[in-house]
């Protein structure tokens, strides 16, 4: 076989290769780029500066929390720790329509001392969403305790924390936009812990304010 014929030859089955190669590849695209291309990702933070303890001296109609017997106003009760577990996330790009509701479920869910600080924000969850503009995350709280101190003596009982509807808000106003293969920073500043002066009860506030917002980037 003479040089031209080899050339020929040689280019025929690169032209066949380039041709099967391109075809693959419109096959494949389909299913592959739509998916990357509507997503974004989502990560969520609580401030590294720990919760503030409110205390109602008033009193309050609120029940007492199991486990203490408190004959007020002689009994003092401090939070020591106030561990609340998140197991799944919400996310709303339009607060006042009950549609439009993404729920992502944390595996595994997320434990914070909302009393202990931490050295950076602490992430509760990283999700992948449509891209959209979020104006409203809801953090499920499926179990919320604290062990306290009654006059300075530590109790030997956790006791149950209220939570409203298991559930804390981050309103976020005008929103945090997700775009498609972005990723959108959302830090919350931890909720108040509220100990009712005469029940005794442990409560954390229902509704976070939002420390900042980065991206998307």
């Amino acid at each position: 076989m003479d040089l031209a014929t080899r050339k020929m030859v040689y280019y025929g089955l690169l032209g066949l290769l380039i041709a099967g190669s391109t075809i693959a590849v419109f096959r494949v695209a389909p299913r592959i780029v739509p998916i990357l291309a509507k997503d974004g990702t989502i990560a969520v933070y609580f401030s590294s500066i720990p919760s503030d303890i409110q205390s109602n001296q008033s009193g309050s109609n609120l029940a007492p929390v199991q486990g203490l017997s408190l004959n007020p106003p002689a009994h003092q009760i401090v939070p020591v720790s106030v561990n609340v577990t998140i197991d799944s996330i919400s996310f709303h790009d339009n607060e006042g329509n009950d549609s439009g509701w993404t729920t992502d479920t944390l595996s595994p869910p997320m434990t914070i001392n909302l009393l202990q600080s931490t050295a950076v924000s602490a992430l509760i969850g990283t999700e992948k969403i449509p891209a959209q503009n979020v104006t409203m995350i809801v953090l499920h709280v499926s179990k919320a305790v604290a062990s306290v101190s009654v006059n300075g003596v530590l109790s030997a009982s956790l006791v149950q924390v209220s939570v409203p509807s298991n559930a804390l808000k981050i309103p976020m106003g005008s929103g945090a936009r997700v775009d498609p293969q972005g990723t959108t920073k959302v830090v919350a500043v931890r909720p108040h812990i509220v100990v009712a002066g005469n029940s005794g009860m442990v409560k954390v506030t229902p509704v976070l304010q939002v420390d900042s917002i980065s991206g998307p980037e």
